[in-house]
């Protein structure tokens, strides 16, 4: 089981659904969230858009899911 939880809801007309929050962890101005879907693992860059119509870009990339280290 992944360590990110699921958090997957349906809308009013039964679509589903996953919010996911971008925090700039390290300080360098640039927000990231992670999402899992469909047993992937897939980071999210949201950045302001300078174009015209155009309010903000998302950037998805797909990761390695890093295995982590029990404590027992």
């Amino acid at each position: 089981m992944s360590t990110f939880q699921k958090r997957i809801s349906n809308d009013r007309f039964g679509n589903p659904y996953q919010l996911i929050g971008c925090k700039d962890k390290k300080g360098k101005g640039f927000a990231v969230g992670y999402v899992e879907l469909g047993g992937k693992l897939y980071k999210v860059e949201p950045s302001e858009a300078s174009k015209e119509g155009v309010m903000f870009w998302v950037k998805i990339t797909a990761v390695k899911k890093q295995t982590q280290a029990s404590s027992m």
